[in-house]
């Protein structure tokens, strides 16, 4: 019997490129085939010194060619990771994915959305839940994989030397990191069977800034602090960049909601990586003193 055939969609991102990495052994042992999809082929080209094959896909394209623009890349696939950009058009794109891949026969979708409330009124919280309702919708088997904040855009939370800047005051949001996420995914897509219909909450632990830059000083050895921002800044900033500025005033607001306390965080998640993927998640300590040098000098 072949092996499975799993379609990686976004696969130069931070989740991609690492689940990538976590399924390459599978797909050079046998036990699964794997493929990728993008817009840039070339970006993926490293790739291909690994015998994984790199096809191109423009979700975009649908609406101007019609489906048929975006079937081959999911022809012959029996299982698809999707995960979609960061602005509205990420709804059409998920509906052209899902139709694309219902219609070229998948048996098995795992989707990346958002952790949050049932009854959110976050617009781009929203935006997922949609996508998560046609993708049941559509009759394929499914997971859906809700991340809370990424512990890797800490990062960009560093100003100057010894500075984190963010902008939810004290609150203690919950944290993630996308190694633990894509764990997850590769988990389900070796064996979907056991996670069929299900939903996964994917968070290590909560944490203010605060405690975060504690955590910082004692990993680094140098001193660090913590300095609140105010969220139009940050919108004003990322809009400057070139961002979508619907989906940043998205972001913008749940900045400024968890810093009022008035979006709370959903509880009783911090065990389902270690139940799905049989490890404990990585702590907030562990990502710091794993990736110390990022934040050094």
């Amino acid at each position: 019997m072949a092996p499975a055939t799993v379609l990686v969609m976004g696969a130069t991102g931070a989740i991609g490129s690492a689940l990538v990495d976590m399924l390459v052994p599978d797909h050079q042992e046998g036990r699964l085939r794997l493929v990728v999809a993008t817009r840039r082929p070339d970006a993926a080209a490293w790739l291909r010194e690994r015998a994984v094959e790199v096809r191109r896909l423009d979700l975009d394209e649908a609406e101007t060619a019609g489906l048929e623009a975006v079937r081959p890349a999911f022809a012959g696939v029996d299982r698809v990771f999707l995960v979609t950009g960061y602005d509205v058009r990420m709804l059409a794109q998920s509906k052209a994915a899902v139709d694309a891949a219902k219609a070229e026969g998948v048996s098995h979708l795992v989707h990346v959305g958002v952790s949050a409330a049932e009854d959110t009124t976050i617009v781009h919280f929203a935006w997922h839940q949609l996508v998560e309702a046609y993708i049941e919708r559509s009759g394929l088997g499914h997971t859906h994989l809700r991340p809370a904040s990424f512990m890797q855009n800490l990062r960009l939370s560093v100003g100057a030397p010894g500075v984190l800047t963010h902008f939810v005051g004290e609150a203690r949001p919950n944290w993630v990191d996308v190694s633990d996420i894509a764990e997850v995914a590769a988990t389900v897509l070796r064996d979907p069977g056991p996670h069929d219909g299900r939903a996964y909450d994917l968070a290590a632990e909560a944490a203010s800034l605060s405690e975060i830059t504690e955590l910082l000083g004692k990993v680094t050895g140098q001193p660090w602090r913590y300095e609140p921002a105010e969220p139009p800044a940050f919108y004003d900033n990322m809009v400057a960049a070139g961002a979508d500025p619907v989906y940043m005033a998205c972001v913008r607001n749940v900045f400024e909601r968890t810093r009022n306390g008035s979006l709370i965080e959903p509880d009783g998640v911090f065990g389902t990586i270690e139940a799905v993927a049989g490890r404990p998640a990585t702590s907030l300590r562990e990502f710091l003193e794993r990736n110390r040098e990022l934040f050094s000098g």
